[in-house]
């Protein structure tokens, strides 16, 4: 069921509005909001849009012969509404309300009173649960949510993060923090309360998003690096017995482009996942190669060369009781040393390469070859990919 003019009217902040004109276009279907606080009319396509505007502006425009109510319904908007000012009521012109209702717009008249944000954050509650936002979720959540899926136009989201106090100057950054026990919801709370820091954060999973809002000036690589060090080491005072691992994304020029610093971070803590070492902070710059190991893009095929690879062998390992796979990792380790291999497993040499030999005739692997030791070593490092590892524990088949 669409969310529509009348739907709009039922909403609290609305208790005492009333309808100048265009009754008849009520069920006019409401997809977003304009917001119009500049005095010109170079707005782009408002198609489905509620316009939310001053008298001020309104009538600014009237004097200098500019019927901007028509001009909103041109450009496709669902209907306006305008915020009177604090002298006296407003009274559109007797031909402003006759072009009004031949063409069906609605223009809404609300008191001075009504505070404007809580117009549009009532409207954009309604839109978001129409398209299928979750309900029990902050207008934060939803909209960052729907950042990361890009389910909207750029124009759109960057509207609707106007909404949230996101500026088109501003630089957003993703971090993605993933703490070794379950106290997602205090950090997120943590980060919205008590850090200096202007960021957003959200949870799923037990990971947390962190979407720090920066100026251009200070994305540099270093600056990213202390005030994740920062957050960390604030959490840790808070959380003294908790271990975090994060990952931070690119910073990119434009709010939309967010999405890609998701997943960048997401590529990074991957990698801090993975390498296990005392570092539990990665950057997506810093980690070469693994940048492509460790995208999402590439999950389908990483995962069909772990089955022709690292896959056969575990099966095979799981179901005849051999080493093999961990006899590959410790020969990888030991730089190709068949000797040193044998010391780190306590076999003879020959045992060693015995394994090899036999690992060559069960699955056409030669780990004298060195193209074949590349594609090895990749699927085993893909292999260690947490996503990786859950996908071939569902033995479901496919890639999810």
């Amino acid at each position: 069921m669409s969310f529509t003019i009348k739907k709009m009217l039922s909403l609290q902040p609305f208790n005492n509005a009333r309808i100048a004109a265009g009754s008849g276009g009520l069920q006019n279907q409401v997809l977003g909001i304009t917001i119009l606080e500049r005095n010109d009319v170079d707005q782009p396509s408002m198609e489905g849009d509620v316009v939310v505007t001053s008298v001020y502006f309104v009538t600014l425009l009237f004097d200098r012969g500019i019927d901007y109510i028509t001009e909103c319904r041109n450009r496709q908007a669902a209907g306006i509404v305008i915020k009177e000012g604090s002298n006296a009521e407003f009274f559109l012109p007797d031909s402003v309300i006759a072009e009004a209702n031949r063409m069906n717009f609605p223009v809404i008249i609300i008191q001075n009173q009504v505070n404007l944000s809580s117009v549009i954050s009532g409207i954009m509650y309604e839109v978001f649960r129409q398209e299928g936002f979750d309900n029990r979720l902050s207008f934060e959540e939803n909209y960052f949510q729907e950042l990361v899926a890009m389910s909207q136009d750029r124009e759109t989201l960057l509207q609707r993060g106007a909404m949230l106090g996101l500026r088109r100057d501003e630089v957003l950054c993703a971090l993605i923090i993933q703490p070794s026990r379950n106290v997602s919801d205090q950090i997120v709370e943590y980060c919205r309360n008590d850090w200096h820091q202007k960021c957003y954060a959200l949870t799923k999973n037990n990971r947390v998003m962190v979407a720090l809002c920066l100026t251009v000036t200070s994305v540099r690589r270093e600056n990213l690096f202390q005030i994740t060090e920062e957050l960390v080491s604030n959490l840790k005072q808070v959380f003294p017995d908790t271990r975090f691992h994060v990952g931070i994304g690119r910073c990119y020029k434009e709010i939309p482009d967010f999405q890609k610093s998701f997943y960048d971070a997401t590529c990074a803590l991957s990698f801090s996942l993975l390498t296990k070492s005392d570092n539990m902070i990665s950057h997506f710059s810093d980690l070469g190669v693994y940048r492509i190991l460790f995208d999402y893009k590439n999950r389908q095929e990483l995962y069909r060369l772990y089955q022709d690879t690292v896959g056969l062998i575990a099966d095979y390992d799981e179901k005849n009781q051999t080493e093999y796979l961990q006899t590959i990792r410790i020969y990888f380790s030991e730089n190709y040393s068949i000797n040193n291999t044998a010391k780190k497993i306590h076999v003879h040499y020959n045992t060693v390469l015995n394994r090899l030999n036999k690992i060559k005739q069960l699955f056409g692997i030669d780990l004298n070859d060195e193209q074949d030791r590349i594609n090895l070593y990749v699927s085993i490092i893909a292999a260690d990919s947490q996503d990786l590892w859950e996908m071939y524990q569902a033995k479901n088949g496919s890639p999810v």
